[in-house]
């Protein structure tokens, strides 16, 4: 994260002050990548530094007063507490911060950027005691590495384009600096080694000489807006970037300020992902239902053909015969038809079977014709509402577009306050209809969650899921045709659900009555019945 090694120097310089001399009272984690240490002293408020060792994010600082207690955090290396800190000092090369107690004792910081980031507590004898972020075994290679000998940019191969060995060069400028050096040459960073002139290497010469100056030679740090991603710290104005979204006196503000928005981005892009993965799920569901939808509507011959069967199959002698696996018959035009048959059925059931198919073909037909268009109609709005999701900056944009997705599929489950599962469906005019998914929560919806002036619903002779209908008014009875929508819903969640029609029994929940000695089981009062056919939820709503 921090991308240069004059802004660790920068930091280190903010830090020593502060904490050299001063007590380590505490020291405490939260999770493995992030820890904190309180440092006091007489003469000074306490001060607490933060670190954080993981991949995009690893860096330290001071906590600015402002900022509220660490939550969350359990004690770590409690042996170093109450130590005196004697020395702080960064590696020469390496992006290592060496914290020494008077005991001998000593903190690594690796502050890598990425998943070699990590802190190892080592003993006066080299042993280590402790680590966080990255494997321990990882840090331990790392640590007290030798300096390294940088190279020059020039001294990178011709094919090395220009932004890459000026990253890479002893300077370790790091990417943004490095575009930034190139577009103040006026050279395209891309440019190979080899293809610049001598007239381009000198300016260059010139150029890095005076940007390093500058770098060493600034009071403030600022905070510049990047296109994706949390800000960019930079110790420097840059060219490539719009005017910047703060400047900062301390390096170590500036880079609490920025840790702070980057763990707002990873939520805004956690919360983005998940209802982009949503939004994609009701894509695939829409889709899937507009094709069965079109193939029901591509029936409609097929089930004109299975009426003609069974007509046909009615008109012949011997409807009681059994054991045909098939017959032609001429039609009504005396073309031949060949009609299958099973042979454990006769003539008469075969064709019974046949009309029945195709009422069912003829029903999800006329649903398809109802259904077809808000299927598609809903399908358009949710790719509307994905292409509006890549514009998004913000998480109030975020929360429209979760809200109109939540009111165009509301939550088909909830859990009761004592815990028990519910099915909820969402039916015209404002009624809800919620379901219980066993026993137990069958009683909790009966008895704990209904009212009294909601519509209880119950399949006749067999068990099932309860059902409660609530509507938008208190005492306010349905219209038939949505008690008729919920009752086949409540027939679907019921041991009848392969059934051609169901009776349901209904009353208001008031007149529901507790059995003892079974789960779940009711005694009715004033309860009246209506006949229908089961069917799912997504057959029997509207879309």
């Amino acid at each position: 994260m921090i991308a240069h090694r004059e802004t660790l120097q920068r930091l280190l310089g903010e830090l020593s002050p502060r904490v050299c001399a001063a007590s380590l009272v505490a020291l405490r984690r939260r999770g493995q990548y992030e820890l904190f240490l309180w440092f006091a002293s007489p003469a000074a408020p306490t001060v607490i530094v933060e670190a954080h060792f993981r991949a995009g994010l690893s860096t330290v600082f001071c906590r600015p007063s402002t900022w509220k207690e660490p939550e969350r955090t359990v004690p770590w290396a409690e042996e170093l507490w109450g130590k005196r800190l004697v020395h702080l000092e960064l590696h020469p090369t390496e992006r290592q911060l060496r914290w020494v107690l008077e005991t001998g004792q000593e903190l690594l910081f690796f502050l890598y950027g990425t998943a070699q980031s990590g802190v190892l507590l080592r003993e006066r004898d080299g042993q280590i005691r402790a680590s966080l972020g990255a494997p321990r075994a990882v840090l331990e290679k790392l640590a007290d590495a030798p300096p390294r000998r940088l190279p020059g940019w020039e001294e990178y191969p011709a094919e090395t384009p220009l932004v890459r060995a000026l990253a890479q060069d002893r300077h370790q400028l790091g990417s943004f600096y490095a575009h930034e050096l190139c577009q103040r040459c006026g050279i395209a960073p891309d440019t190979p080694l080899g293809q610049l002139s001598e007239h381009e290497r000198e300016r260059l010469r010139q150029m890095l000489s005076e940007f390093c100056r500058e770098l060493t030679e600034s009071s403030s740090a600022f905070l510049f807006r990047r296109p994706e991603g949390p800000p960019l710290v930079s110790l420097l104005p840059l060219r490539g970037y719009s005017e910047p979204i703060a400047v900062f006196c301390s390096i170590s503000d500036a880079v609490a300020e920025r840790v702070r928005q980057t763990l707002l981005w990873e939520e805004f892009r956690r919360e983005r992902l998940q209802l982009q993965q949503r939004l994609e799920r009701h894509a695939r569901q829409l889709a899937r239902w507009r094709q069965e939808a079109e193939q029901c509507l591509h029936h409609a011959p097929v089930s004109e053909r299975e009426r003609l069967w069974g007509n046909l199959l009615l008109m012949q002698p011997g409807l009681h015969e059994r054991g045909r696996s098939e017959i032609v018959l001429p039609d009504w035009e005396g073309n031949p038809q060949r009609i299958p048959l099973d042979p454990a059925k006769s003539l008469r059931e075969n064709a019974e079977a046949y009309f029945q198919r195709a009422r069912r073909r003829d029903e999800a037909g006329r649903r398809a014709r109802h259904n077809l268009p808000l299927l598609q109609e809903r399908e358009h709005f949710v790719h509307e509402l994905l292409a509006q999701l890549q514009q998004v900056t913000t998480r109030r944009q975020l929360r429209e577009i979760a809200q109109r997705l939540q009111e165009l599929f509301p939550p088909r489950e909830m859990t009761t306050r004592t815990g028990e599962r519910l099915r909820v469906f969402h039916l015209a005019a404002g009624f809800v209809l919620y379901l219980g998914t066993d026993a137990r929560s069958n009683e909790a919806l009966t008895f704990r969650f209904a009212r009294p002036h909601d519509v209880f619903l119950h399949v006749r002779g067999t068990s099932g899921a309860h059902g409660i209908l609530r509507g938008p008014r208190k005492g306010e009875l349905p219209p038939m045709p949505i008690l008729e929508q919920a009752a086949a819903v409540v027939a679907y969640y019921s041991r009848a659900r392969s059934a051609s029609l169901v009776p349901v029994l209904y009353t208001w929940r008031k007149y529901v009555r507790k059995l003892k000695g079974t789960l779940g089981a009711v005694r009715l009062e004033r309860e009246q019945l209506v006949w229908v056919r089961p069917l799912p939820p997504t057959a029997s709503e509207s879309p």
